[in-house]
């Protein structure tokens, strides 16, 4: 109960008040994704990219089997709109960093990751590495797993 009241006086509540006290988990969660991405964003900016462009690249060309990814597919994967999916692909495609080519009906078209988006991607990644690092140096590992297993279970809870 002292982190469900800790992150309720970090977001300014009055921890007295407080009737569901499990509300601290999901306000601790959304807080810490927010500055999980205050703390990327500028790195991905310095490259021309966005956490979702980023994300994107790295799976195209890291994922388990890419050439399968159809655009439906990596917006679902990436938690991104149908409509928000098409204008960043868009978007790397015009620069070049991806491509569309005919999937198995006219409605579906899958992604390619380009030599250029190719080497975005190894060029980006050390920086992304060091600030994933210095994110969770504090974490022992069994305190990463648990983390990860919570984590899963919330996912699992909401139907993903």
């Amino acid at each position: 109960m002292k982190h469900f009241r800790a992150i309720f006086r970090e977001l300014g509540f009055d921890v007295e008040k407080s009737t569901l006290p499990e509300g601290g988990l999901v306000y601790a969660l959304a807080r810490t994704y927010n500055l999980v991405v205050q703390q990327l964003a500028p790195m991905y900016r310095r490259f021309g990219l966005s956490a979702a462009g980023f994300n994107l690249l790295v799976l195209l060309k890291r994922g388990a089997e890419p050439e399968t990814f159809t655009q439906r597919e990596l917006s679902r994967r990436l938690v991104v709109s149908p409509s928000d999916m098409t204008g960043l692909v868009d978007r790397m495609e015009h620069k070049d960093l991806v491509r569309r080519i005919p999937g198995n009906d006219r409605r579906s078209k899958l992604l390619r990751i380009t030599d250029k988006g190719s080497a975005l991607v190894e060029e980006v990644w050390p920086h992304h590495a060091e600030v994933i690092k210095r994110m969770t140096e504090k974490l022992s590992s069994a305190e990463g797993e648990a983390l990860m297993r919570a984590l899963s279970l919330i996912r699992e809870a909401v139907g993903v």
